[in-house]
């Protein structure tokens, strides 16, 4: 009797587990309009293959010795940012130092110097 009894327990527990309907929980429906998750800037192997590419363009060497002849510096290739803002545009940032240690971020958009942005 008592391995009936707890027989029945068993099923009426696993019953009430599964028949019940439970709270159901909605993630938050993702906003159309909010474009701010794609401007992260890019990581990995995608990241190198741009940089690389990027880094042997006429347009940075022409920018890069520019600026170091004007005593600028420059922390190299890791600190450079990539950012896909829409399709087919890629904008890069490069982090250039001035003399007095100030930080001024060039930005290039398909490889094109497009001006200077305030680093933050």
């Amino acid at each position: 009797m008592k391995k009936v009894l707890t027989v029945l327990c068993g099923v009426l527990v696993a019953l009430s587990l599964f028949v019940t309907t439970g709270n159901t929980v909605k993630a938050a429906e993702p906003d159309d309009d909010c474009t701010c998750h794609d401007l992260l800037p890019l990581q990995g192997a995608e990241r190198n293959k741009i940089v690389a590419k990027f880094l042997s363009s006429k347009e940075f060497k022409t920018q890069k010795a520019e600026l170091l002849s004007t005593g600028y510096t420059w922390n190299g290739a890791h600190t450079i940012e990539v950012v896909l803002p829409a399709e087919g545009v890629t904008m890069i940032g490069v982090p250039f130092f001035s003399a007095n240690g100030v930080p001024t971020i060039y930005v290039f958009i398909n490889g094109v110097f497009v001006g200077i942005a305030p680093a933050e």
